[in-house]
């Protein structure tokens, strides 16, 4: 298991982010590994933080914009997945009023 500072393994994630963005253009991916913290970042990369006591001072704050685009996504993936369990539930209503062969 490779051993870094937060400062190395900052940089790596912030390399990893600009990867996935830019070479990979996957911005669901980068947003991903930017989201996450140093300490998970590091447990998903099998990576040991050599200072991991010190507290996330720098966390980034999401911006107003940021929170909103998220509850929009969220919005519609709520809508969506209400959208399934309808959908699901008018089957098992209609199963329900067939009658069984032999009635």
């Amino acid at each position: 298991m490779k051993a870094l500072t937060r400062e190395q393994l900052q940089k790596r994630k912030e390399s990893a982010v600009r990867f996935a963005r830019d070479v990979r253009e996957d911005d669901e991916l980068a947003d991903q590994i930017e989201n996450e913290s140093l300490q998970e970042y590091a447990e998903h990369r099998h990576i040991r933080l050599l200072n991991p006591t010190r507290k996330e001072k720098n966390m980034p704050v999401p911006t107003r914009r940021e929170l909103t685009e998220r509850i929009e996504e969220l919005e519609t993936e709520n809508e969506e997945l209400q959208s399934r369990l309808d959908e699901i539930a008018d089957l098992v209503a209609e199963e329900e009023e067939e009658p069984e062969p032999g009635e």
